[in-house]
Order: C-alpha cells, then sequence, then structure tokens
C-alpha cells in the first residue's frame, strides 16, 4: 500500500514537473530538454530490458516505485514522457499543459477514488475513480484558465471527457499515453 501511494505521488510530481516546464520554459529549450530526456529514458529502457545486470540494478534501485509488470516491459514514466513530448509538438502549449495536468492529476485520483471506494465497475475500472478523474480534470483545468491558459470552458469540459475516456477504457495502450493524447485530439477538436 505504502509503495502503490509513493508511486502514485511519484507519478503526479513528474507529471507536474513538466506542466512547470511547458509553462516557464521557451518552446525550443522546452523541446531539446524534454525531447532529450525522453530519448535518453527510452534508450535506458530499451538495454535495460535486454541486459539483466543493468535490469536487475535498476530494479533493485527503484523497485518500490514500479510496478510487478514493469519489470519486463517499459515504465509507465516512458509513456508519460513521450504523452508530453508528443503532446506539445502536436497540440501546442495550452493544450499540452492541460493535457499532461490531466494525466498527472486525473489519472492520480482515478487510481486512488477507484481502489480505496470504488464499487461499480464500468469496462473494467471503478466508476468512482473514472468520476473521480472527470472532477479533477475540471477543477485543474480551470484553475490553469484563471491562471492564464488560453483555452475556454468548453475546451476544459471537452479535455475532462476525453481524458477521463482515456483513462478509463482497456486498450492494450497504457493509459498514460492514451488519456493526454485523446484529451487533446478533442481539445484541438474544440472551435477556437
Amino acid at each position: 500500500m505504502k509503495s502503490t501511494l509513493r508511486r502514485r505521488l511519484f507519478h503526479m510530481l513528474a507529471g507536474l514537473s513538466i506542466v512547470m516546464a511547458m509553462c516557464f520554459l521557451p518552446k525550443m529549450t522546452l523541446l531539446l530538454s524534454l525531447g532529450s530526456v525522453t530519448f535518453l529514458f527510452l534508450v535506458f529502457e530499451l538495454i535495460r530490458l535486454r541486459v539483466s545486470g543493468i535490469n536487475w540494478w535498476f530494479i533493485s534501485r527503484f523497485g518500490s516505485m514500479l510496478r510487478e509488470e514493469e519489470a519486463s516491459s517499459v515504465t509507465t514514466s516512458s509513456y508519460v514522457l513521450v504523452a508530453a513530448l508528443v503532446s506539445y509538438m502536436a497540440f501546442g502549449r495550452d493544450i499540452a499543459i492541460l493535457s499532461v495536468s490531466f494525466l498527472a492529476i486525473g489519472d492520480v485520483a482515478a487510481a486512488i477514488v477507484g481502489q480505496h471506494i470504488g464499487r461499480t465497475r464500468l469496462f473494467g475500472k471503478a466508476l468512482e475513480g473514472d468520476l473521480a478523474c472527470f472532477f479533477s480534470c475540471l477543477a485543474i483545468g480551470f484553475v490553469l484558465d484563471y491562471a492564464g491558459l488560453n483555452v475556454g470552458s468548453l475546451t476544459i469540459v471537452i479535455g475532462a471527457v476525453g481524458a477521463t475516456v482515456g483513462q478509463a477504457i482497456q486498450t492494450p495502450v497504457d493509459d498514460n499515453l492514451t488519456l493526454p493524447l485523446f484529451a487533446g485530439v478533442l481539445m484541438a477538436a474544440v472551435p477556437g
């Protein structure tokens, strides 16, 4: 339980760190730094999954932060980095900030609420967690809009729906990738 909470807190703080970088770094600096970190992280992932000694070292150091299946597969952190980079490149700064914020806050809220009070199953996940995702995405969206993002209420609501659906549906792709990208696609489609 303690390691699960620690992993979710790390997930939230890592996502919000990326959001802060998106807010304050110039576009080229952000793209170069986020692109480099993503590339290096993916290269490390490929190496550790092929070299058992490196993977053992990684698991011994960070195992408490990982899901059991991540010992032999790509970590969710890789998906977060890829999603953040693709979101920024595909949708622009403001929608990327919202998409990654929805991932950082909404996905964690869904997991915590779904695990602790979830009773009603929908698409294999707890409906209560889905609702927590939706409302936390709305909340962070309106906070960011108030803080100066130029997106509008309809975009935030559509993005929160997209994030919730991206989190809720069961696909072979990790929801750390589907949530922000699905939300970003829907928000980008809202007429400006």
